[in-house]
């Protein structure tokens, strides 16, 4: 269930290949969403081709290439490579050997044909990683099917059992500036926050979203900004977007609380996220609108994985009012989580300022969450909770009676 991170920075592109199968799959990529902040190109060509279109230099950040021909041709290519370019070499030639001389020669990677645009991804993806010697953490945008779904509720507690994941750190942005409800949860009051980073888009880095952010604790970390209808504020989705991609280098997991209703920003979220969670109430109403976003994922979310679907306050009674298997049957191959209505737990973490996942031990109505988090994240807790303790102790002492 683990996926890597598929960030990929705005940058420049340049493919070449000398056969219709790899050029038809790179020509295909160029219009994928998580290119987007991406100048790229596809061209018909091998070595002689990139040397002709750079003859002094000028080379893009990457440059990828199918070769079959000896390791050693590449050499041609520094006299005309910038410093800053890297090399992902396409091959049908599946030597080991050939791969460990392209990385001995600076390649950033070396991919076997055929080539998909999984793969592709992939690589570009770690190439830049390696490149800029950071991290990537996994976008997880968390949208509400309507009104009252409970979007907020779940994207707080979703980074919170993230953080109580060993060595996972969580980074939560509440990107609704108007109505959000991050500091009533979490009992904070912020003086600034992500609203001035975008009022001043200038200031968008790492370090600036290190000082605006709350440290709830050593792993998870809160961005927003307190309640404010303030008239005449515009909101860009670049902006947004910039701010993701300098929060990527800060944490594992980067959970965003997107506003209620639908914009240009949930769209492209939703097409460039690794993961994505729909939150919907077992009702009619919600399941219509999750519909809706369903199908238009379908087409946003091609070669990524499907979006997973939580359902929110389910109870055995809502499965008798509509089946949770019609859910599931929408969420076409996503995972569907089932998220039990607190009652008086949310009451008892909302009066100590927490969110219910902050609460220990964690309730049982997030037990599927919690499991669903953990295969997000490819770690397990180191001891499940109290409930857990107690059960194997006592099973302990029966057996000594």
């Amino acid at each position: 269930m683990t996926q890597q991170s598929l960030f990929i920075p705005r940058t420049t592109i340049a493919t070449f290949a000398k056969t219709p199968e790899v050029l038809q799959v790179l020509q295909d990529l160029k219009d994928h969403t998580l290119l987007s902040r991406a100048q790229y190109d596809a061209f018909a060509g091998d070595i002689d081709e990139i040397i002709n279109k750079y003859p002094s230099g000028g080379t893009p950040e990457l440059l990828i290439l199918e070769h079959d021909g000896p390791i050693e041709d590449l050499e041609r290519l520094a006299e005309v490579s910038a410093a800053t370019t890297q090399l992902i070499i396409i091959s049908s030639n599946n030597d080991i050997s050939r791969y460990r001389r392209l990385l001995d020669q600076g390649g950033a990677d070396y991919l076997f044909t055929p080539v998909t645009p999984e793969l592709l991804l992939g690589s570009i993806s770690r190439t830049f990683a390696h490149t800029e010697n950071r991290q990537a953490g996994a976008l997880i945008p968390v949208f509400s099917c309507g009104r009252g779904s409970g979007g907020s509720t779940i994207a707080q507690n979703t980074a919170a059992l993230i953080s109580l994941l060993p060595e996972k750190r969580a980074l939560l942005l509440d990107f609704d500036l108007f109505t959000g409800t991050a500091t009533l949860t979490f009992d904070l009051s912020p003086v600034r926050g992500l609203r001035d980073l975008i009022r001043d888009p200038k200031s968008i880095s790492p370090k600036e979203i290190t000082k605006l952010a709350h440290e709830r604790s050593t792993s998870l970390q809160i961005l927003c900004s307190p309640p404010n209808l303030e008239p005449g504020f515009s909101i860009s989705t670049d902006h947004f977007v910039d701010i993701l991609d300098q929060a990527r280098t800060l944490s594992d997991f980067l959970i965003v609380d997107m506003p209620s209703g639908w914009s240009m920003l949930h769209s492209k979220l939703l097409a460039m996220s690794e993961h994505a969670m729909l939150v919907t109430m077992a009702d009619l109403a919600s399941y219509q609108t999750l519909h809706n976003i369903e199908s238009l994922a379908a087409k946003l979310r091609q070669n990524l994985p499907p979006a997973d679907i939580v359902i929110n306050r389910w109870s055995p009674a809502s499965e008798s009012l509509i089946s949770s298997r019609l859910f599931s049957e929408t969420a076409k191959g996503g995972h569907l989580v089932k998220v039990g209505d607190f009652g008086k737990t949310a009451i008892t973490a909302a009066e100590a300022g927490k969110a219910v996942a902050e609460l220990s031990p964690v309730p049982n109505e997030l037990d599927d969450l919690f499991d669903f988090v953990e295969g997000l994240a490819g770690v397990r807790r180191k001891q499940r909770d109290g409930r857990m303790a107690h059960v194997w102790t006592s099973l302990f002492r029966r057996g000594k009676t």
